[in-house]
């Protein structure tokens, strides 16, 4: 008989984010200083769910640094700003005031696109914002063009680097002094399907709070 409740769900995650370094200002290499060796654990991997990518955080005063690495790719990545779903992408939400409790999104609540290559773009990989449903209010207007973003190709498949400035995130200010942050991201993959951070699609993870992840920011 099938879980009604997937595993992931038993229990309370609860990462610790590391702090991060500014990225970097070279124009090509690695964009982000995050520990390579510690790769964040993925609670959806408790519930069967395919694995295919790898996630890494960092925390700075003026921004958070995503590394997405997708493995077990034998296509090129490709992807179109025009169409998105039907591009490979990561898709990512954060909450700067997260409590475990809220199930509608406040205004401290962020969703963004990002195409790790984006024909748009002459190939190279861009983010936009990502409505959410029955959100009670937004205070920033998030501009998408003050992201930095980094794709690495690899042998099989590729690293996706993302810098999301503090000052286009709602709260992000007081960050230091709350010492959390909420967390969901979703990998599509027109080739090796979807993976979630945590629970999928079964679950309103694209406008509930509540299923996110809480992150308590190392300081």
């Amino acid at each position: 008989m099938e879980n009604v409740v997937p595993p992931s769900l038993l229990f309370e995650f609860r990462h610790v984010v590391p702090q991060c370094e500014l990225p970097s200002k070279k124009k090509s290499g690695r964009l982000l200083t995050l520990a390579s060796d510690t790769p964040l654990f993925v609670p959806a991997t408790l519930n069967d769910q395919n694995s295919c990518a790898e996630f890494r955080l960092g925390w700075h005063a003026d921004g958070v640094g995503i590394c997405v690495a997708v493995h077990g790719k034998t296509e090129v990545v490709n992807g179109s700003s025009a169409d998105p779903d039907r591009s490979d992408s990561v898709k990512i939400w954060l909450d700067t005031r997260p409590s475990g409790n809220v199930h509608r999104a406040t205004e401290y609540c962020h969703s963004f696109i990002c195409l790790p290559a984006d024909e748009q773009q002459d190939g190279r990989p861009s983010a936009d914002v990502l409505p959410i449903a029955q959100q009670r209010a937004t205070r920033v207007e998030t501009n998408t063009n003050s992201f930095l973003l980094r794709t690495h190709r690899t042998k099989s498949g590729y690293e996706l680097e993302v810098w999301i400035p503090g000052n286009q995130l709602s709260g992000y200010r007081e960050i230091a002094e709350t010492g959390r942050i909420g967390f969901h991201a979703v990998v599509h993959d027109t080739e090796l399907g979807e993976q979630p951070f945590s629970v999928g699609s079964d679950f309103p993870t694209s406008y509930d709070p509540s299923t996110w992840t809480q992150m308590d920011l190392a300081t």
